[in-house]
């Protein structure tokens, strides 16, 4: 599912005034629609999110839309910045406290591991689970050092191995290769909404739409609201499109890489599973080989005029398809 979270609050503001809607930002927005996801589909799941969501609203989220059994809809696996504090009790009082880059200054509590995502490498770990947040949140923290480089992860759910924390955490660059498929490959964000009725803001403010004329505010935001709904329905449709693409490489692909051998000169393949990026020019090459063909021989054999009657071709002669034909 896919939203537009900023630069429209003035036109959602204007369509929805007789509603009392608490303060949202980014962070609620996002925590929001991962839940409606996770709802929507009754299957509980792990949101692994950057830094940007290590924060109170993130976890006061978490825990505050459950299911029937008391258990969160959403678990966050984060990565926590190196100027946090935890503590041993929910008290908070200071001889509890712990600063938790100062972990990296003990390294006999790390232990080696296998990496779960690179098994040729070693990472090292230390796990503890802390009450974090002026809310007493209980999460599971893990420190990590690998090749060198120091990190700690926050997780929701204190029940979840450090390797798996780890694996799902490093899972989460899969979604920029997803939004590469979706911008180049399907064209997700090819859509072209704009409307008259609003322009461009300069790139000093934060509010990408603003409203020209204040005495029909009303109406413009009901149409800028049209206009918005479009697009998140085009991105939605093109992400429909990039998961038709995945269950044809999962459940195709040997017939995607026959397709694929047969028009292109790459001779040596990486894995079993074709890309999304394979199944599309294999298919592309599969309806341009197939059904364009076939509808240029029917074009032909239908004899067909090439040209309106009494109207004057600006092509010459020798250009023309009819001349190609003919010769």
């Amino acid at each position: 599912s896919a939203q537009i979270h900023e630069g429209v609050d003035y036109v959602r503001e204007q369509t929805n005034k007789t509603e009392e809607r608490p303060l949202e930002s980014v962070v609620s927005r996002m925590m929001s629609l991962i839940t409606l996801v996770a709802i929507n589909q009754r299957q509980p799941m792990y949101a692994a999110l950057d830094a940007l969501f290590s924060t109170r609203v993130a976890f006061h989220s978490v825990f505050n839309r459950l299911q029937e059994n008391g258990s969160p809809w959403v678990h966050l696996i984060t990565r926590a910045k190196s100027s946090y504090v935890a503590f041993t009790a929910a008290s908070q009082r200071k001889i509890e406290r712990i600063k938790l880059w100062d972990m990296f200054d003990n390294p006999t509590l790390f232990a080696e591991h296998p990496h779960p995502l690179h098994p040729e490498r070693m990472v090292k770990l230390h796990h503890r689970d802390l009450y974090w947040g002026k809310d007493n949140f209980f999460l599971r923290f893990v420190w990590g050092i690998d090749q060198g480089r120091q990190f700690i992860l926050m997780s929701s759910d204190i029940s979840l191995n450090p390797i798996d924390i780890l694996k799902f955490y490093g899972l989460r660059f899969q979604i920029e290769f997803g939004f590469r498929i979706l911008k180049h490959i399907i064209g997700g964000f090819g859509y072209r909404f704009w409307s008259s009725l609003c322009r461009k803001e300069k790139s000093i403010t934060k509010q990408a739409l603003k409203i020209i004329d204040k005495d029909k505010d009303k109406v413009i935001a009901e149409k800028s609201l049209l206009k918005l709904n479009a697009i998140e329905r085009f991105v939605n449709l093109a992400i429909i499109a990039q998961g038709i693409l995945s269950y044809f490489a999962f459940t195709k692909d040997k017939l995607i890489w026959e397709i694929h051998r047969a028009s292109s000169w790459q001779r040596s393949y990486s894995s079993i599973i074709p890309s999304d990026e394979v199944v599309q020019r294999a298919l592309q090459s599969h309806f341009m080989t197939t059904f364009s063909l076939a509808m240029i021989k029917e074009w032909i054999g239908s004899n067909q005029r090439l040209k309106l009657e009494n109207k004057q071709s600006k092509v010459r002669k020798h250009h023309t398809l009819k001349h190609f034909l003919s010769s």
